[in-house]
């Protein structure tokens, strides 16, 4: 089928897209607006008390007048005090609201007059409600005295009160008139906004339905190329798997395939089901491969983690554990994650390693640390006696008289003598401490914890047990061996070699004052 091109460039239709979103989120946002709009001029002119101020300027203007009557017929002895101070309290209350409130801002000039005369209204009626008490005769006639004397002079200016308090509303409604037109102008733009918009909505719309049946022909078209592509396709892949099947199954490897949870087993070649004795390849897990069940879990972290883990050595399961090499892929199969793992024996070469292992680091004749591995295991030692301060003793040991024997016995019974002196510290020590041939005739032993006096204990030991040691010639006739040992004590932060040169002092000492004994380094 001939490839379709595009009607749309790419670049345009983003755009349109863009378009439109844009234009959506205007007309939200016009719709959003007028509504606040509407809902606080609603709200606003739902108030109880909006524009009540001239029926408030005119009610403090009769309360006046109600007042100056009470006050007179108080003094006239024809009112009790309590009804003068209810209606103190009454001018009180009508006058508190218009505190701080701004009543001629909307006048055409100002009116110093007006706002002065209303403020001395409001401070005297302040000022008598807080002074006007219940019962208070003697006070309330002061406040009806004051009363007599200041509210005549207020009636009139209070008259203008209300006159400019008329002007001030009336020029304030024809403002609020002005600002809801504009407000009902701009909804009518709104409006007329949202019905354009609601138009090009319409018209995308349309032209989104013809597009659609298009693609919709064209997608049917491209469905029955692709059942037929399908069809091929599944074909191929299952001759590939076949193959696939027949090149893992003769692989030299031990090769398993499951999905990414390994709850699902793919594929297991007969190698590895014959090693772990599998009768099903749905028996296979990684807890059945690794012979110890964390590390088949740190292996599959670690696979998950990076997607390939390559030459991971364990012990694996079989009939007898082994040791092997398991690698393993995190890749696709069957249109989902799946892990691909294979492993291979490597028994004979880790055998290997441990036999040149012992080689390299043992002394052939006595069994014994080689004077190398003697160091570097000494070493260790002394560090962590040091990290932790504890007591550590060396022991330098030397035949007396070896080369005698050599010379009057032969070289093979002086090889004798130096395995039988191996075994017997081997014997005659603890594990933890290290044990060395350093060369010839020459012994060492590193005692780990281990201070002055356990220490001469244990040479005196040694030395005693050597002396004791029955040797016999090829001639039948027994063979005396007698031993010297020199000690030394670690000093802090001392490397090995200073520990050496003082135990070896100290056999020097030993040597020199007769042979058979044991010697301490003084310093």
């Amino acid at each position: 089928m001939p490839d379709t091109p595009a009607k749309y460039p790419a670049m345009p239709a983003r755009l349109k897209i863009v378009a439109l979103a844009a234009l959506v989120i205007a007309m939200t946002l016009t719709v959003a607006g007028s509504l606040w709009l509407v809902q606080k001029q609603a709200r606003q002119l739902a108030l109880p008390t909006l524009h009540s101020e001239l029926w408030q300027a005119y009610q403090i203007h009769m309360e006046l007048d109600r007042l100056l009557l009470a006050a007179q017929a108080l003094l006239d002895g024809k009112l009790a005090s309590d009804d003068l101070v209810v209606r103190v309290q009454v001018l009180r209350s009508l006058t508190q609201p218009l505190e701080g409130q701004h009543l001629f801002d909307f006048l055409p000039e100002s009116r110093p007059a007006a706002e002065t005369t209303l403020k001395r209204v409001i401070a005297l009626s302040r000022d008598w409600d807080q002074r006007a008490h219940w019962g208070d005769t003697p006070g309330v006639r002061q406040i009806a005295e004051q009363a007599v004397q200041a509210l005549p002079a207020l009636q009139r200016p209070m008259h203008e009160v209300m006159v400019a308090t008329n002007i001030s509303l009336a020029n304030e409604l024809d403002v609020e008139r002005q600002h809801l037109y504009q407000y009902f102008t701009g909804l009518g733009w709104a409006l007329l906004g949202l019905l354009l918009g609601g138009s090009l909505l319409v018209l995308r719309l349309v032209g989104n339905y013809r597009e659609a049946r298009e693609l919709s022909h064209n997608l049917s078209e491209l469905n029955q190329h692709l059942e037929q592509r399908v069809t091929e396709r599944t074909t191929e892949l299952a001759e590939g798997q076949a193959l696939l099947r027949q090149i893992l199954d003769a692989s030299p490897s031990d090769v398993a395939l499951t999905d990414s949870s390994g709850k699902q087993v793919y594929f297991v070649n007969q190698r590895l089901m014959q090693r772990l004795n599998l009768s099903s390849p749905n028996d296979f897990s990684l807890s059945r491969l690794f012979n110890n069940a964390r590390e088949a879990l740190h292996f599959r972290e670690a696979l998950q983690a990076r997607h390939r883990v390559d030459d991971w050595e364990g012990m694996l399961a079989g009939e007898e554990p082994y040791w092997g090499v398991v690698s393993g892929r995190l890749l696709e199969y069957q249109g989902g994650p799946a892990l691909l793992i294979w492993s291979y024996d490597i028994s004979l070469r880790k055998r290997m390693e441990q036999e040149l292992l012992v080689l390299a680091t043992t002394d052939a004749l006595t069994g014994l640390n080689n004077r190398h591995a003697f160091m570097q295991r000494a070493n260790e030692l002394l560090k962590t006696a040091e990290r932790y301060d504890q007591n550590c003793t060396l022991l330098m040991l030397d035949i007396d008289y070896f080369k005698q024997i050599n010379d009057n016995h032969g070289h093979q019974m002086g090889d004798q003598v130096l395995a039988s002196l191996g075994q017997l510290l081997t014997r005659e020590l603890r594990e933890v401490d290290i044990v060395g041939r350093l060369g010839g005739e020459e012994f060492a032993a590193l005692l780990a914890q281990t201070d002055q006096i356990d220490a001469l204990q244990v040479a005196e030991r040694l030395r005693a047990s050597v002396e004791a040691m029955p040797l016999s010639c090829a001639n039948g006739h027994p063979l005396s061996l007698t031993l010297s040992i020199g000690l030394a004590s670690r000093h802090p932060a001392e490397p090995l070699e200073g520990v050496l040169g003082r135990a070896d002092m100290a056999l020097y000492k030993a040597k020199t004052s007769g042979r058979n004994r044991v010697s301490w380094a003084m310093n």
